[in-house]
Parts: structure tokens; sequence; C-alpha cells
């Protein structure tokens, strides 16, 4: 009841847009470690570079066939090249000999893996599992991301149609796991052959089939904890979609990236990238390219490769193109596309290894300057000869391939226009950039169309020579390269950001770290409270003595001295720990040496490979604890001692799991399984329910003269929010109250500052004046006068009202320059009865669309200001 009571408080302050004591932030009192230390030089450092955080919005650099000690000996110069993303080959332990390993030209065994683990061989030419982790620790400081390339279609065989002993004999002995270890695909027209008969007779798995799935999801996480940012899988169409043939289906993807991206957000905080190899036509058009996309992004190579073919022949009308095609007409969104200059396949079958680095380099050029699609770009080896392992600065080092990523990060969210004339293909980035490429040559003297460009004068990143914008025309010399990227450049501006994001928490603080890029100073503020400044990677504690449910709001910006960032604000809801749903096990008549509890739903659908994942003693009750995960809630469990046991699980081996119900569930030391109700901690909480209706309106008070008024902790002759504020921080030693201001902090006058006192605040504010204590008196027994203060206004939102019924609202918002401030179909709208739902105003933006999450939509609306609701195809004044 007291955590109820204390809600309920907190929740009214709230109301009154003055929680900051609520959020009480406490600077952590420890020397930083080195650790952290580190973190914030990196981010600093990685800052620099200005690379996008989105892998969708930048550039991949796919370090084919580079060792992992190769790849992190590089990482500055990718970064230094504006690549936001690098690509292994796949890390799996693949069949091969020591010898093969590291063969010149052997890349394809790397495709044929044996296991799904991580190969931990020191005899690996890619390098050890321990290397690979020191890689991504070394991307991550210069804000790289690491992409994985996954095999997750089919596995090694044996040279005769026959798999490889080194698959685990649980696999390779079940026929369930196979579709064919023997046919190769014969129709490519039909998405069963293409689904079941993998290319060159390769062994096919069967992708629906939930012991692989387990063993593929347990490999992705075992990568995304050694420190992959995403993945790509190689053969992607070759894995069935949902529905993807008569009478059959498969939750493939759903179950293995939804498994995925829940641990990844869970361990690490992030949502992992994903895309796939989708080759030419998919077999079923544009309903299956669709069906991908809905999880990840796709290669559109049949675009990509007729690019660089049109480029190489000179033809700039060609080279222009604009859609994201495949051969049977089926198009991926732009935001789902990924486009290449050439692959590791069209380098190594010798369809693009004998095109110059001059063709690549223009081709680049037009696909990677392209708006919202993905580029990739293959480091090609010094020569074909070379070692698996070998690093190599070649043409991506160049000068023009840094110019075209800078030109891609900086010009991110701006529209595009494609556009060729005579030799010349050429994309115009909003209204302030241009890659212009001469199909037929070199240095040349442009005067092309401006469809966009705006008049003035632009640089030319590569040369430095002077392109200018004037009577509808964009003037200027290409030089030598054939490749002119024209803009004038800025500095990224200052920024600030908080790690972890916003997110939910189970434990009664959260440490929160703060960062700033390219700025000299940042400031944060708490529940809309004064702004404090803070230095790059100093770490605060929110929480302490809160109600479950409370959120914590945490705004930071940042400046260089001349220019202050946008405000960034982050939420933080607690929870109460007790409502999260467990399975706990009283191992005192059992002994087991180790306990594991494997949950599923059903054959697909679990917490990871059995024997699912292993329990951790609880020090508060002494059992053993594992939280459920909330798509399991309904699910069922078997206790086990290890992976192989058989008499020392529960249930018996081959008996149905025991049911969850959605419910906290104990297994006794005498064999019972029942309900659990755990006794959670407390918080700080009144004792006594309060009665007294809450005002609209804050007391203000008169001061008689040489008196202290309690509660008003900052003496400035009035009791707020800020009062109890300065309490949390005297009780965190962020700061110390001494004299008339700890005189007045002492609410209860028990000759003690604690939290009781801010809680004693809190109750006088929201009017319940029997539970205030001392609060609002004078030292002497007076009691003011009091006067109606005027309510707190709200804050500043635009509404609509949904008279179409729709079960959701969606708000997708852009400014004048075309500039885009949110993804389609934009920000989630917020309820707030009566059919009206209603989001921040955003007010850089000037038009907007509402939408039931993009199904269905309004058109364009010119946004009217703050606090209007669109009712009827018009705005009105929103007086709720």
């Amino acid at each position: 009841m007291s955590k109820k009571i204390m809600s309920v408080i907190l929740a009214l302050c709230m109301t009154l847009s003055c929680l900051t004591a609520a959020g009480i932030v406490a600077e952590a009192r420890t020397t930083e470690t080195a650790e952290v230390s580190a973190q914030a030089t990196s981010v600093e450092t990685g800052a620099d570079y200005v690379l996008v955080d989105d892998v969708q919005d930048g550039q991949i650099l796919q370090c084919w066939n580079w060792s992992y000690n190769g790849i992190k000996a590089n990482m500055q110069k990718i970064a230094e090249q504006g690549f936001s993303a690098i690509q292994t080959s796949p890390i799996q332990t693949i069949k091969e000999t020591t010898q093969n390993r590291q063969m010149s030209g052997s890349w394809w065994v790397f495709y044929q893996p044996s296991d799904f683990k991580i190969d931990t061989s020191s005899q690996n030419a890619l390098g050890t599992k321990s290397d690979f982790k020191s890689m991504c620790d070394e991307a991550h400081k210069y804000g790289v991301k690491v992409i994985v390339d996954a095999v997750l279609n089919h596995m090694a065989n044996n040279g005769d149609n026959t798999l490889s002993p080194t698959i685990p004999s649980d696999i390779r002995n079940d026929s369930s796991c196979w579709h064919s270890i023997t046919t190769n695909t014969s129709n490519w027209n039909s998405r069963w052959d293409i689904t079941h008969n993998c290319m060159g007779g390769l062994p096919d798995l069967n992708t629906g089939n939930s012991k692989i799935q387990n063993y593929e999801i347990a490999f992705l996480k075992e990568c995304i904890d050694a420190g992959a940012d995403g993945f790509r899988f190689d053969g992607a169409k070759h894995i069935e979609v949902p529905n993807d043939y008569e009478n059959a289906s498969s939750n493939f993807w759903s179950n293995v990236l939804g498994a995925a991206t829940s641990y990844a957000k869970s361990s690490r905080g992030f949502t992992p990238y994903y895309y796939g190899e989708i080759l030419d036509s998919t077999g079923g058009g544009q309903s299956i390219v669709n069906q991908y996309t809905n999880y990840m992004s796709v290669t559109c190579n049949t675009v990509s490769d007729n690019i660089r073919s049109q480029v190489n022949s000179g033809n700039a009308s060609g080279a222009k193109r604009k859609d994201f095609c495949y051969n049977d007409g089926s198009q991926p969104a732009a935001s789902k596309a990924v486009l290449w200059n050439e692959s590791h396949d069209t380098y190594a079958n010798g369809s693009s290894r004998g095109q110059s680095d001059t063709t690549l380099k223009k081709t680049w050029a037009l696909v990677g300057s392209r708006a919202q699609a993905c580029g990739m770009y293959l480091a090609r080896p010094s020569s074909y000869s070379n070692q698996i392992g070998t690093a190599s600065v070649t043409a991506w080092g160049d000068v023009e391939v840094k110019a075209v990523n800078q030109f891609k990060n900086y010009f991110v969210g701006k529209t595009e226009y494609l556009s060729s004339e005579g030799s010349i293909a050429y994309n115009e980035r909003g209204t302030e950039g241009v890659v212009l490429v001469n199909c037929g040559g070199s240095s040349t003297s442009v005067s092309v169309t401006a469809h966009k460009m705006a008049a003035g004068t632009y640089t030319d990143q590569i040369t430095g020579n002077t392109f200018t914008v004037s009577n509808g025309k964009i003037s200027g010399k290409i030089g030598s390269t054939g490749v002119a990227v024209v803009y004038n450049a800025k500095p990224a501006g200052p920024s600030a950001y908080v790690t972890p994001g916003s997110q939910s928490y189970n434990t009664d603080t959260l440490t929160l770290t703060l960062n700033y890029k390219n700025a000299t100073s940042g400031q944060y503020s708490i529940n809309g409270g004064s702004y404090t400044s803070f230095t790059d990677g100093k770490t605060i504690t929110i929480g302490s003595g809160l109600a479950y449910g409370t959120k914590t709001t945490v705004s930071v910006k940042a400046t260089d001295g001349t220019t202050t960032s946008d405000i960034q604000t982050y939420t933080y809801t607690k929870i109460d720990p007790s409502l999260v749903q467990k399975v706990y096990f009283d191992n005192s008549s059992y002994n087991w040496s180790s306990v594991y509890a494997y949950i599923y739903a059903d054959s697909s659908t679990n917490n990871g490979a059995w024997p699912g994942a292993q329990m951790t003693k609880d020090s508060a009750t002494g059992y053993y604890v594992i939280e459920v995960p909330e798509e399991l809630s309904n699910g069922y469990v078997i206790l086990t001692e290890s992976k192989d046991a058989t008499s020392n699980r529960y249930p018996a081996d081959g008996e149905t799991g025991m049911a969850l119900n959605g419910k906290t569930m104990i297994m006794r030391a005498n064999h019972s399984w029942e309900e659990y109700t755990v006794t959670p901690a407390t918080t700080a909480a009144p004792t006594t329910q309060p009665t007294t209706a809450t005002p609209t309106t804050v007391p203000a008070t008169t001061v008689p003269a040489d008196k202290v008024l309690i509660g008003d902790t900052n003496i400035d002759g009035k009791i707020t929010i800020s009062d109890a504020t300065e309490i949390q921080y005297h009780i965190s030693e962020y700061s110390t109250l001494t004299g008339d201001n700890a005189i007045a902090a002492d609410t209860d006058k028990n000759g003690t500052i604690n939290i009781k006192d801010a809680t004693v605040i809190q109750y006088y504010l929201v009017g319940l004046i029997e539970s205030a204590g001392h609060c609002g008196e004078y030292t002497g027994g007076e009691t003011p006068t009091t006067q109606p203060m005027t309510t707190v206004p709200v804050a500043d939102y635009v509404y609509y009202y949904n008279s179409n019924g729709w079960s959701s609202v969606n708000a997708y918002y852009w400014s004048d320059g075309n500039t885009m401030l949110a993804e389609w179909p934009g920000v989630d709208m917020e309820s707030v009865g009566n059919n009206v739902y209603r989001t921040k105003y955003p007010s850089a933006a000037t038009y907007i669309i509402f939408s039931n999450n993009g199904s269905n939509q309004t058109s364009t609306i010119t946004l009217s200001g703050v606090n209007k609701i669109y009712k009827n195809g018009s705005w009105s004044t929103y007086n709720g």
C-alpha cells in the first residue's frame, strides 16, 4: 500500500511539472574507472570523423578476407574515410584444414561452416575469438559498427555430397534438420526449390526446425556478446519467409531475429542492423521482397551491377539509374536497399575484377551518394593471389571514396535528384550539394542543369575547384579523377547524449553516463529542473527512493562556445522487480551443481537452445532465479542440472514442461510447483493513506519578518519542488545544507535531514496537509497566509482528433527545406481520451501527416502552431 501511495504522490507532483526531487540525481562519488574514461575518449575521437549512427544511412567497408588484427590496424583509416561500418568474412567454425584456411583464393571455405560458433582456432587465418573482440572494441572507439557475415542457410559438405564430419552430431545425424544434402536448385522461379535445394549441392538446413533456429540464435547472441553490431545474411533468399509456398510457412526470421534483437537490447542496449543477400529474381516478385524487408534491408545486385556496367561503357543516362528493381521487377523501398560498386562474388568470379579502379570509384560516386540506400564498398585485395588474412589499403583509401562517404554522411535526411546531361551523371542532395561523374572520361568543364541546387558558390572536395550555381546551371571543372563532390562542408556542430538511452529499470538506482561530441562543455537537467554543467564521460545516478512507476527525464545539451546543440531528452521508468515474472528453484533438496531453465512457448519459441539459460542464486531468498521473457509469459519451463542430464531434471525426460500461466512460480524442495509471491523492497513512502483531494493550484506564502519557512530549503520565500531537490542533493552529498537552509529542510523537526523530509514537501505541494508535518509553518509556530498561485501551464503539443477510429495514430513531419525529422510513419502519438491524440510540438517542422501506422493517412498538412488540434479538416485551439 505504501508503494501505491508514493506512486500517487509522485504522479501528482509530476502533473505540476515540478518533480525534480523525485528524480533525485547524485553524482557518482567514486573515481571514474579506466573503462569509463576510455569510453569517453573513444566517443570524442569517433566524433571527429562525423560518422552516422544508423548503418542504413551510411557506408559499409567489406573487409573481404581480412584478419581481425588487420582490420583493427586500419580502423583509424577506415573512420577517416567516412565508413560507418565494416563487414567481416564469416567468423563461424569452418571445415577446412589449417593449410586450406590460409590458401590464396580459398575464400569460399568460410561460406561452408561446420558449426554455429565463433571459430576459436588459433590456426584460423582470420584470427581468434579474442582477436575478434579486440577488433570490435577498437571499432567502437572510432564510432565504427561491426557487421558479421553470417551463414545460416547451409553447412559444409565432405566434398562428395555427404555431410562434413565436423558438424555437431545432433544435427548431422538428425534428418529433420535438413532439406537436402545432394541436390542443386533447378527451378529459379520456384520458391520451394530456392528454399529447399541449396546452391551447388551444399547441405541445405531445414531452417524451420527449432533445433536449427536455437543453434543459430545462440550464435548471433555470441557474436553480439563479442561486440558485433549487425549481420549480413549470406544466401538469405534461400531461407523461407512466412507463407512462402503453398501449405507451408516458417517463422525463421521473426523467431531468430526477434530473439537476437531482444537480446541485443537487453544486453547492450542497441538494435542490430540486418541485411540479406537477395540476388537477382526472388522467384516470387514484389510480395516476396516485401516479406524480407519486414525484417531486414536487402542487396540490390541487379541495379548495382548495371550502374557499374553503364559507367564502364560511358553511358551517363543509364548510369543515373534511380530504381532498386530486381530482374523480376520487384523493388524494395530506398530505406531497405543496399547498393555496391562491386561485391566479393563479382570480383571473385571475374565479372568485375577486370574493371578499373577508376570505373569502380565513379560507380561508387553514384551508388554511394544515394539518399537512404546503404552503400557497401568491397576492399579489393592488392592481388587476387593474396593469402586469406591479408589486409590491403587499395582504392577504398583514395580521396574520391573519402569525399563521397563524407558527402553521404553530411546529407543524411536530405532529398536526392538524379539526372544526366551528355557524359555527366549527377546526384543533387538537398539544395546545397551535388556529386558529378564524367562517365565519358576524366577532367572536363561542365555546365549542367541545376534541378535543386540553390544559387551560390561551392567547392569540389576532391580538387578544391570552385563550382557556381547561377541562372539554373551548375558550372565548374571536374578534376582528373572524373568525379567531383561539390558542397560547402561545415564542421559538425556540438551534440550531447546519455548512455544507456531511454529504458525501464527494475533496480533501486540506475547509473547513466553523460557525453558530448564536438563540444567544450555540456549541461544536464533532471525532470525539467535547472541545468548543471558536466564534463564528457561524467556519471550520474537516478532512482534512489523513487516509487515504482515513476518516470525520470534527463535532458542534455552541449556547446562549443559559439553554438549550443539541440536538447536531447531521455526517459527512464522505474518498475517494480516483484512484478517482473520469474521462475525460482529451491535447490536445497536436489543439490544440483548448476541449474538451467528451458522456457518455451512452442517448438520454435524459447529462451535459447536446450538447456535454456543458467539460473543464478538470489542472495535475498537463497533460491535460484531467472526472469521470464515477456513473449514466454504463458509458456512452459523445464528445469535441469545440465545439457546432458537425464535424471536430474524436472519434469522427467520426455514430459511436457510446467505451465507458467503468466505468474511468478517456484519449484519447492518437496517437488511442488506453485505460485510464488516475493516481498518487494520498500521505498520511501508515507505510513498512512492520504485522503485529501488534489488541488489544481500550488499555495504561495506571505513571509513574516525574521522567520524561517519550514520547507523553503533554498530560502527564496516560497515552497516549490526545488526545495525537495535541495534535500536530495544534501542526502547524496552533492551539496550541504547549513544554517537557516538546514532548519527549513528539517520538515519533521526531528534533528536530521533525510528522504522523509523531501517526501513531506511533496505532500504539502499536492495539498495533503495532514501528512505534511511542519512544512508551511514558520519557526515559532506561526502559519503563513496563503493566496492562490496560477496553475502551471501544460507543455506545448499538437493534437489530432481520430474521427476515423484508427487503432493507433502516428505523426510524420518534416521541414520546409525537405529535411526529414522523423522516419516514416513517424512518432507514436499519445492518446489523451475522447479520440484525441497528441505529440510534442515539432518546432523545427513545417508540415505533418497523420496516419494509422502508415496504412491510412491524411494529406500533407501545414502546421499551425502549439496547442492546436486538427479536427474535421482544420486547425483550432485545443482547450482539453
